[in-house]
């Protein structure tokens, strides 16, 4: 079965945003990687630095799992696969995510712009990540939103369940290891 969009698409985001924000444990491990042209330009680096500020502070709607999991659902019936957006700024991944056509209408049916779905579903991957695996060092790691933590810690059953909808939860999943 293929990879679900929000998972693939919220990995590389989270992922590009993350990069210039890695524990300082874990840089030397990446700069031992073999592919060298992954070098970020001080321009990039500080895209990513704004970008990752951006979502940390972003604010999660209170009807954020309510809003969300049904677009999730939607997506995956749907079989839309994320477009490649490896080190993509915010703006970029908003622009990319505003050029699916077949992603627009079921946006739209929910009431949702491209711009929130990223916003939204970037800023719970990130907080998500980070309340699950905590940097080591948090100098390193912009101030979460305190609403969204909260919003995450009282809303377990709909965290778990919009995880398991978008293809990673902890339940009976039987997706490939890769």
């Amino acid at each position: 079965m293929t990879s679900s969009f929000v998972r693939k698409a919220l990995l590389a985001t989270v992922c590009a945003l993350a990069a210039a924000h890695m524990p300082g444990g874990m840089r030397p491990a990446m700069a031992q990687q073999p592919t060298q042209q992954q070098e970020l330009t001080p321009e990039q680096q500080a895209a990513i630095q704004r970008d990752v500020q951006t979502v940390a502070q972003y604010r999660l709607p209170d009807d954020f799992f309510a809003r969300m999991l049904p677009v999730i659902q939607q997506i995956k019936l749907a079989h839309i696969n994320p477009p490649e957006t490896p080190s993509m700024t915010l703006e970029e991944t908003i622009q990319r995510t505003q050029s699916m056509p077949q992603l627009l209408p079921i946006l739209q049916r929910n009431r949702m712009s491209p711009r929130e779905f990223v916003m939204n579903i970037t800023t719970f991957g990130m907080t998500q990540a980070v309340l699950q695996h905590p940097p080591q060092d948090s100098k390193d790691m912009p101030p979460l939103n305190p609403h969204n933590i909260t919003l995450i810690k009282t809303h377990q059953a709909e965290v778990q369940a919009l995880l398991q909808a978008m293809g990673g939860g902890q339940g009976g999943q039987q997706a490939p290891a890769r």
